[in-house]
């Protein structure tokens, strides 16, 4: 399940990519661009007993390289500034594993300076295990936790009159699981930090990143005719 989502994701991904690329890119400029540096490399191999022709190419070759990379920089920025923010939230649904019954982990939660000594309550199926650790410095408190057994539920830190929770995933299945919750009031956020996992399909096992570069991009090849798209 986790590799077929991941799949249509990567797959629409790259086809939204490739439309993104043909609209901000110049692709007139590209064409040219890429045409030049294939000349330059053809008179180099061609006039291989002539220094001069050599030299003179290599910095027409490098000059063009120059000016694609240029051009490939916009839709790059484009493309790249919107998965940057989204990168948390992807690693949340396919780079993050939930809990299982023995595991556990620590709860922290972050206070304002002047917040009040905070307390953490927990569903049945966790149990707090230590009691609050300090570290003044970061205005950070900490418990650890341990799973008794399979569940869904909220972990509740309160200080004074605010409280934050924080979702506990510890049921078999697809999840979206951000290690970080914020809050508000007395309380700026509060984090379980969930292992990590890869994304496997017939065996082969992954990092979804390697999964959605891989997808994405082939599918980008192979609907570039489809979209005229040159790069």
């Amino acid at each position: 399940m986790a590799f077929l989502t991941l799949a249509v994701f990567s797959a629409a991904a790259g086809v939204l990519i490739l439309w993104i690329f043909k609209v901000c890119s110049n692709q007139r400029a590209l064409k040219r661009a890429r045409g030049r540096v294939r000349a330059h490399l053809l008179a180099i191999r061609l006039f291989a007993d002539d220094p001069v022709v050599i030299l003179r190419a290599q910095g027409r070759l490098l000059a063009w390289n120059g000016r694609y990379l240029a051009l490939l920089l916009p839709p790059f920025l484009v493309v790249a500034i919107p998965l940057f923010l989204m990168w948390d939230h992807l690693d949340a649904v396919w780079g993050r594993a939930p809990l299982a019954p023995g595991d556990a982990v620590v709860v922290t939660a972050r206070l304002r300076p002047d917040a009040p000594d905070a307390q953490l309550a927990a569903p049945g199926w966790l149990a707090v295990e230590t009691a609050a650790v300090h570290v003044p410095a970061e205005h950070e408190v900490s418990w650890r936790v341990r799973v008794r057994q399979s569940g869904s539920g909220q972990l509740s830190v309160r200080a004074g009159e605010d409280r934050a929770e924080k979702r506990v995933e510890a049921r078999p299945g697809m999840h979206y699981l951000p290690d970080r919750t914020k809050a508000a009031g007395a309380i700026e956020w509060v984090e379980l930090r969930y292992p990590h996992r890869n994304v496997s399909v017939l065996g082969v096992s992954f990092n979804w990143v390697v999964w959605f570069c891989a997808i994405s991009t082939l599918t980008a090849l192979a609907q570039r005719r489809t979209f005229r798209v040159t790069f």
